[in-house]
């Protein structure tokens, strides 16, 4: 086993949003396993296919063990859970997997539930989870995206990162974690994963591969 550096407290951070909402960012727990499958139904497939790539119509019981089985170091899963609603539901979630062949690096993903999407809940998701890849060790978050969403492909070409052609239709993307500094949010990484984050209704595609 892999030593760890200390992961994001079981009981989280609440931060404030930019319309006032207060939102608890923790790491996902195992006892999250049945609300993520119900999540997961409530996209619609059209949201499924741009979201995730081969993604089944339902968590099947194989995927939801590995989706939840996390370390917090090789496989880091946040979620984010709204603080004013009845319930506390969970409404968004970002993760990465390191890849095997190159430690350096992690595939990451974040997905937010249609109706909480532009109030910066994905882009507060996509920060806290750049701060954790880095206490690990790892310097770059890769991401596939199908090739039809130009625009966002454009965008984040103009923002640094690197777009290369994966397999047919689908794109990978490259975006380095710089050095956290007292200037993060006027940072290019600051904006990149902004987009990232922001259009993620668009296509950032996480492989069901389990």
């Amino acid at each position: 086993m892999t030593t760890t550096t200390d992961p994001l407290p079981c009981d989280g951070d609440v931060l404030s949003l930019a319309d006032g909402g207060p939102v608890l960012v923790r790491q996902l727990l195992p006892s999250d396993r049945d609300e993520l499958a119900e999540r997961y139904l409530e996209l619609s497939p059209e949201a499924r296919r741009t979201r995730f790539l081969n993604a089944p119509d339902h968590l099947s019981a194989r995927l939801l063990d590995y989706l939840v089985d996390v370390d917090g170091y090789d496989h880091c899963a946040l979620v984010a859970r709204m603080m004013d609603e009845d319930g506390t539901p969970g409404v968004a979630i970002a993760r990465y997997v390191r890849d095997h062949h190159d430690p350096s690096c992690a595939e990451a993903a974040v997905t937010v539930l249609d109706a909480y999407q532009s109030r910066g809940i994905g882009s507060a998701l996509m920060h806290r989870l750049a701060e954790q890849a880095r206490r690990n060790g790892i310097s770059t978050f890769t991401a596939t995206v199908m090739w039809e969403n130009r625009e966002l492909l454009a965008s984040l070409r103009a923002l640094g990162a690197d777009v290369q052609p994966s397999e047919p239709g689908v794109a990978s993307v490259r975006i380095a974690l710089l050095p956290v500094t007292a200037d993060l949010h006027e940072t290019e990484l600051h904006r990149v994963l902004r987009v990232f984050a922001e259009r993620v209704a668009d296509a950032i595609g996480l492989r069901f591969e389990r």
